[in-house]
Parts: structure tokens; C-alpha cells; sequence
């Protein structure tokens, strides 16, 4: 027997797409963990930052109405202003219009000027608006200009002319520009609008600039940490599950009973280990089976040889001796059968003339010819030589069936049997015994049919005989082969 031989530790990986390995799947699985994990942190810190921005607009909104209203009480020395309970201040009080004419005599600053100043301290544009005929807010001024002439002030919140009468501070339109603004509206002393100063933080595209430009860089640090992560856990899962694949080799290898390589990687500690010699043990009971099916085929092969004709594939006699005692018994349950000895006429001189080859080629014929005149449920064998026998079971008449059979097998094994470019012409004669008519036991049935068959031979052969009671072999009746 060759010895065992181990499985290349290192082979290729098994023909799977990466995907669907379980190296694949592993860091798949581990990708979309980091995944989420990421945009979980990332969605938290992009609304943190928003939260955090939107915060530090508002405070920068309302520190710049602060330097306007400052600004304005320095240069307009009626007003008043109104403020909430933290001193933030809401609200202009002034008994008339700002940047008319008799405030531009009485201060020698234009609307402008003004405007400017606080523009400069806050380092964006002011605007001053006043209600128009239309009843919407129209731009008067502005410090830097750079609004078209009569832009208006649109704020999606107000729903009505008295809401511009509240101080706000969010999103507004100003013309066609978008800005985050602080609205400090202009008032009288009994609460009627005279205008609204506006001042601006920066045009809304430009402060989302910045909240885009993190979330770009958080996609691009996405990126590069699930690059790193699959190249990182490729090279683990890649050292971590190498047997994996070895492994399912020797697994198919077994189920392909190429059992000769031992499994690999028995002597690891872990569960590879368990698994390898899992898989060995396996492969030791793979090798016994296979050793024990030999083993029953060489019996069953003995045994059909021990039971049947070498030559013809027919059983023998022991079969035969077997299959009539079962007979016999199946008499007690009423069934009949008939048994029936033939042998060739002639045969010797086929072997004498032709050789033995034809001759086992004519029994070979004379087996299959017969074979094919039977029931399913009857038996021929071959008791030596030329000699066969027949059990036949019956399922009406045992004398018409009997010698229905054996007329068949006489013109059957009559007609011409061509053997190697040969014509060989043979006859047949059969003896015939009927139970339990001509007997109840093997013996007693076999010594039957074989005096019919003596008692063919000697009437002139190529016929049959049935067995009738007085029938006696005499030393006159001599049996050529």
C-alpha cells in the first residue's frame, strides 16, 4: 500500500470569487461595521458642527447689532434703544425716519456715512430698508453699494408687514443674494415702523462653504480609512483562514475517494486543528469503508461464482439443489411445479470435430436460447457438461405447460447454431418430472426426469419425455453425449 502523503500546505485558494470566501465576507462584514460606525460618527459631528455654527452665527449676528445700534446712538443723539432681559438690543426708538433730510442738517452725516461706519466696525455690509407704497420692505441704502437700487427684503418666516416690527436674526434675501442678517427694525415710541437696519454675517453660500468643505474631507478620510481597513484586514483574514481552503481541498478530495494525502495542519491547538483532524478521521473511515465494500464485493463475487456457471452465467447445481428444496416446501401451500433434466444430443461431436471453443460457444447459444423461452418466475441451470435442468413453476395445467416448454425447447435448440463460420446442426432431449404427481422431494423428482430423459434418449432423441410410473432405466438405455 503507498504511504500517505501530506497536502501541499501552501496552495493556491480555492476557486471562489472574492466576494463570496469566507475571507471575502469577513471583511465585508467588518467594512460595513467600520462603515457605520463612521457615518454614525460622522453624522454626530456633522450635526454638532452645524448646531455649533448656526450657534456662532447667531452670536456674531447679534454682536453686529450691537456695533450698528452703537453706532447710529453716536451719531444720532434722539434715538433710543429698547433690549431684551440679557441687553441684547431689539429695537431703534426714534421719533422720525433716520437719514432724512433734517437729521443729515443736524448731524452733518448722510445715510451713507453711517451706514459706513458700522460696516467698517462689523466688516460687512448695513443696509437700511424703509416700508415701501407697496408695503414691503425697500432698500434705501447700503454701506458698500452693492445691491441693485430698490432690492427688497424678504424674509420667509413673516407672514405679514407687523412681523419686520420684531427683532430677527436668521436667513433673509436681500435683492437676489441670500445672507444671514440681524433685522433691528426702527420704531417710534408708540410702536409704529419707521425702517430696519440690517446687518450681515456673509452670503449663505459662503458659510456653507465651510460645512461642505467637511464634508468633503470626511469623505475623503471614509475613503482612506476603508482602504486601510480592507488592506489591513485582507492581510489578517488572509493569515487567519490560509488553512480554510487547504482544507476544503481535502474535504473534496474524500468526497472523491482520493484518500491516499493526509490532512494537514492535525497538530495546531485551535479549531483548525479540530477541524484537520475532524477532516482526517473522517478520511481513515473513508479508507475502512472503502476496504470493507472490497471486501463484500470479493464475497458477493465468490458467492455468485460458488452459485453460478462460470461459462454460461447460469446458476449450477447448487443453486439449483436450493431452488428446488424451496420448491418442494411451497408444495405444502398447494403450489405445482415441474422439473425438467435435458442435455444435448451430439454435443461430443461438436467438441471432437470443432474444438472446445465452439463447443463452449454453442453452450453459451444454447443458455440464451433457452433462457429466452422462460417465465420470470422459472429456473434453468447448468448441472455440468451438456447437461442443464429446469424448474418450472405452473400456473393452471402442469401437463400442458410442461410440454409446451419442452416442445419449444426442442425446435428451439433444433434450428441451426451459426459458430465461428460454422453451421452446426444439434438436437435435445428432455426428460420430465411433475410434482408432486412423479414425487415430493429433490431426489425422488431429479431420478424422475433423468429416467424420462433416458427414456428420450433411447426412443431416438430430439425429443421429450414425460415420466410415467413402471419408466425404469435398463442397461439397454445408454446415454450418448
Amino acid at each position: 500500500m503507498q504511504a500517505p502523503q501530506p497536502v501541499n500546505a501552501s496552495p493556491p485558494t480555492a476557486n471562489l470569487s472574492w466576494h463570496r470566501s469566507l475571507v471575502g465576507k469577513l471583511v465585508i462584514f467588518m467594512l460595513l461595521g467600520v462603515l457605520f460606525a463612521y457615518l454614525m460618527g460622522a453624522l454626530s459631528g456633522f450635526l454638532m458642527v452645524e448646531r455649533g455654527a448656526r450657534e456662532q452665527w447667531w452670536r456674531e449676528a447679534q454682536v453686529n447689532t450691537q456695533i450698528v445700534s452703537a453706532t447710529i446712538r453716536r451719531i444720532y443723539t434722539s434715538v433710543a434703544v429698547k433690549t431684551d432681559d440679557t441687553g441684547q438690543v431689539t429695537h431703534i426708538i426714534s421719533p422720525r425716519a433716520i437719514g432724512d433730510e433734517e437729521s443729515v442738517l443736524e448731524t452733518g452725516f448722510s445715510p451713507v456715512d453711517v451706514l459706513a461706519l458700522a460696516s467698517a466696525q462689523t466688516r460687512n455690509n448695513v443696509w437700511l430698508f424703509a416700508e415701501s407704497p407697496q408695503g414691503k420692505l425697500e432698500k434705501m441704502v447700503d454701506a458698500r453699494n452693492t445691491v441693485e437700487s430698490n432690492a427688497l427684503l424678504a424674509v420667509s418666516s413673516w407672514r405679514s408687514m407687523s412681523q419686520a416690527a420684531d427683532f430677527y436674526v436668521g436667513f433673509a434675501k436681500i435683492g437676489n443674494e441670500e445672507h444671514f442678517i440681524s433685522s433691528l427694525p426702527i420704531v417710534t415710541s408708540e410702536g409704529q415702523l419707521l425702517g430696519v437696519v440690517v446687518s450681515t454675517i456673509g452670503q449663505k453660500a459662503s458659510l456653507y462653504q465651510i460645512r461642505n468643505d467637511l464634508i468633503q474631507k470626511a469623505f475623503l478620510a471614509l475613503l482612506a480609512v476603508l482602504l486601510a481597513t480592507a488592506l489591513l484586514l485582507s492581510i489578517l483574514m488572509r493569515r487567519l483562514f490560509r488553512p480554510v481552503p487547504v482544507l476544503v481541498r481535502a474535504l473534496t478530495a474524500i468526497a472523491k475517494n482520493q484518500t491516499q494525502s493526509t490532512t494537514p495542519y492535525t497538530q495546531r491547538k485551535d479549531e483548525i486543528g479540530r477541524m484537520a483532524n475532524a477532516i482526517d478521521a473522517l478520511r481513515k473511515k473513508v479508507i475502512e469503508r472503502e476496504h470493507l465494500l472490497d471486501v463484500k464485493d470479493e464475497a458477493l463475487r465468490f458467492q455468485h461464482l460458488a452459485h453460478h456457471d462460470e461459462l454460461t452465467k447460469l446458476p449450477n447445481r447448487i443453486q439449483l439443489n436450493d431452488a428446488l428444496k424451496a420448491a418442494v416446501r411451497s408444495l405444502l401451500q398447494g403450489d405445482v411445479f415441474n422439473v425438467m433434466l435435458f442435455d444435448l444430443d451430439h454435443f461430443k461431436e461438436v467438441n471432437d470435430s470443432l474444438g472446445h471453443a465452439a463447443g463452449d460457444a454453442l453452450l453459451i447459444e444454447v443458455s440464451q436460447r433457452v433462457q429466452g423461452l422462460l417465465t420470470e418466475n422459472d429456473l434453468v441451470a447448468r448441472l455440468g457438461g451438456d447437461e442443464f435442468a429446469i424448474i418450472q413453476s405452473v400456473s393452471r395445467s402442469a401437463l400442458e405447460e410442461a410440454k409446451a416448454l419442452a416442445g419449444q425447447i426442442v425446435a428451439t435448440l433444433h434450428a441451426p447454431f451459426h459458430i465461428d463460420a460454422q453451421v452446426i446442426q444439434i438436437g435435445v432431449s428432455v426428460g420430465i418430472a411433475m410434482a408432486p404427481t412423479d414425487g415430493d422431494d429433490s431426489y425422488e423428482l431429479l431420478r424422475n426426469a433423468d429416467i424420462a430423459l433416458y427414456a428420450a434418449k433411447a426412443e431416438g432423441r430430439d425429443r421429450y419425455m414425460l415420466f410415467t410410473l413402471g419408466m425404469k432405466m435398463t442397461p439397454n438405455t445408454i446415454r450418448e453425449r
